[in-house]
């Protein structure tokens, strides 16, 4: 994925340096933005190393996991994440931040899309959070999208950040808006390169192609591409320069530019250098459909050759569709039909099986503007798998007025007080908490549903998931969405 590349950048922009780090955290972010990010990764690496248990430690061993999981590190990177939430001490809200954050960046960069989308969504409608965390939220959301095939809603998306920067986002060296101005001109090639004529039997993105935002008669190429290109004279930072000159290279290499090869073969090298194994395979799999938009089936095939032995290990999923398509591409220019009819075949099974996921995945989404009802699996996912059985435990009797905090305990044979320890360190709430949030957000599902009938009242709402008491209803539904429930019925 293209975006593991501004991930890194987007997070240390969003996370706020304790005090005493702020030099350090500019040094930091600066050996990013300067593509050095072998400098960056052992400057995190000290940071966690030498805080010892206060809140330094914390937001280097943040900064550490997420180059971490940048460099395909999953296994300790979730590891450093885990401790990094069990330093943070400022507030309850953070812990939950961060725990949600982490997750969903670990979901997305596993392709487990519906999770990432979901905790993503959480963030960014949690009012309290601060404006820096709600726009790496809304900058997650994005990349989703994208990777859900859903250009117009990722567009959407990129417009929603970027009021985040005109609305009071503090951004005093202009880091933001570089970054928001290069997405936008990423976004725009990605799309033209999927719409040329030569790759119209790419149906995963085909379908997704929307202009629905466009004048009638006009695509997006014709009306953003050239214009963002202008707007991006102004980035400066090495990383995203690099970036954008490999973009326009990829462009000319559409467009049958033979002399663009070069420079995209550079950037690829800059990649190796870095050790950004999964960067690589995506620059790769860019170029080739570059070249085979371009009319140079051979230079796309000289491109996909390292990635043959990830075709043959199992990969499912979005990891796997661009190359099948590449592939089958390439086979059916050297003639070989046979051969090329069975892995379009294998690319077209993979993307209907996409295709239905992500279509589970944002249903949600879509909804949560109308029911402001977070989805569950995103909390499940921050939890170690044997409190995941707690957690499901709880949604399974949420409508029992006597559930308890010690029946849930029981339940998956641990004590209270490591269930109520594992809940705060990662999810920062405690498991009483937890049940009420969760029983508040089925019950505004229930007011904001149309189907709903306002004579069934709201301790109607309420009494179906084991709230009895009125004080506690309307005293724990103000607290969470800054209204009564009667407000919420009325709308």
């Amino acid at each position: 994925m293209f975006s593991m590349l501004y991930f890194p950048v987007v997070a240390a922009l969003a996370t706020p340096a304790p005090s005493g780090e702020r030099a350090l955290s500019i040094r930091f972010l600066d050996a990013l933005l300067g593509g050095k990010l072998a400098a960056a990764s052992q400057q995190a690496s000290r940071w966690a190393d030498e805080g010892g248990g206060d809140e330094a430690a914390a937001y280097g061993l943040q900064l550490h996991a997420d180059l971490q999981l940048m460099l395909g590190i999953e296994v300790e990177a979730e590891e450093s994440y885990r401790r990094s939430q069990k330093l943070i001490r400022s507030s309850k809200l953070a812990i939950r931040t961060a725990s949600c954050r982490n997750a969903a960046w670990q979901a997305f960069f596993r392709h487990r899309l519906g999770t990432a989308l979901a905790c993503f969504s959480r963030i960014a409608d949690e009012s309290e959070n601060e404006a820096e965390r709600a726009a790496e939220a809304q900058f997650g959301i994005v990349l989703v999208l994208h990777e859900l095939g859903r250009a117009s809603e990722a567009l959407d998306a990129l417009d929603a950040l970027a009021s985040q920067l005109d609305n009071g986002l503090t951004d005093p060296f202009g880091h933001w808006r570089d970054v928001v101005a290069t997405l936008r001109f990423e976004l725009a090639v990605q799309y033209e390169l999927r719409s040329a004529p030569a790759l119209s039997d790419h149906v995963y993105w085909q379908s997704g192609l929307s202009t629905d935002r466009l004048p009638a008669g006009a695509t997006t190429t014709d009306i953003t591409v050239d214009g963002l290109n202008r707007a991006v004279q102004s980035v400066r930072s090495p990383l995203l320069r690099a970036r954008i000159d490999y973009l326009r290279r990829l462009r000319l290499a559409a467009c049958a530019d033979r002399d663009a090869i070069g420079g995209l073969q550079e950037h690829l090298l800059w990649a190796r250098e870095q050790g950004l194994g999964d960067y690589q395979r995506t620059l790769r799999l860019e170029i080739a459909l570059a070249t085979l938009a371009g009319a140079a089936p051979n230079l796309a095939h000289s491109m996909l050759e390292p990635l043959h032995q990830i075709g043959r290990n199992g990969s499912t999923g979005h990891r796997q569709l661009e190359y099948l398509y590449c592939s089958a591409k390439t086979r059916q220019a050297q003639g070989r039909a046979q051969e090329s009819l069975q892995l379009y075949s294998r690319y077209a099974l993979v993307a209907m099986q996409c295709l239905r996921e992500n279509s589970q995945a944002r249903t949600p989404f879509l909804q949560r503007a109308a029911k402001s009802s977070p989805q569950l699996d995103d909390v499940g996912a921050r939890l170690p798998a044997k409190y995941r059985r707690a957690y499901s435990y709880v949604l399974d009797n949420l409508d029992r007025r006597d559930l308890s905090v010690r029946e849930v305990a029981a339940e998956i044979g641990v004590t209270e007080r490591a269930l109520q320890s594992a809940f705060k360190n990662f999810l920062g709430l405690s498991p009483t908490e937890l049940i009420r949030r969760q029983r508040m957000e089925r019950i505004r599902a229930e007011l904001t549903d149309k189907s709903y009938a306002s004579d069934r009242g709201v301790l109607g709402a309420a009494s179906k998931w084991g709230v009895l008491n009125r004080s506690t209803l309307v005293n724990g539904y103000r607290k969470q969405f800054h209204e009564a429930p009667s407000e919420t019925l009325e709308r």
